[in-house]
């Protein structure tokens, strides 16, 4: 079962539809489809006290993840997509797919903690991201 929940407003994101994402991410990367995945979309705001609880770093950043037991959540800051796709020359659509796929990497036992591991999870990132990229990405954001 997989639940996406927006908590932030400010960003129209289709719960539906990234539910699907990471839905087709499980299959591409083999994983049980039973896993309980939660989603959920904050602001910069709401994710800085978290990664401070959890990581100790007193900032806003773009995804965290969890697994407890097998349930695994992954929170992720919309804001944070937002600025990043100005940064990277991406689309806001591509940045939070990107987000949802990183997250379920994390929760697959995927770090990024040396410069080894991000060039690995990257790598797993784009061949996820080119398995999906039949994908119609603009169904990211809800209709106006």
């Amino acid at each position: 079962m997989i639940e996406v929940k927006n908590l932030n407003k400010k960003h129209n994101i289709n719960e539906r539809f990234i539910a699907s994402i990471a839905k087709d991410t499980l299959k591409v990367l083999k994983k049980s489809s039973r896993i309980e995945l939660g989603i959920a979309f904050l602001s910069d705001a709401a994710i800085r006290p978290i990664n401070k609880r959890y990581r100790h770093r007193d900032r806003a950043t773009d995804v965290l993840s969890f697994e407890l037991g097998p349930c695994a959540q992954i929170l992720i800051s919309s804001d944070t997509a937002l600025k990043n796709s100005g940064i990277f020359n991406t689309s806001f659509e591509e940045e939070i797919i990107l987000y949802v796929i990183h997250g379920i990497l994390h929760i697959i036992g995927y770090d990024d903690g040396t410069a080894e591991e991000k060039r690995r999870m990257s790598k797993k990132e784009r061949m996820v991201l080119n398995k999906l990229c039949r994908t119609d990405f603009s169904k990211v954001l809800m209709p106006q």
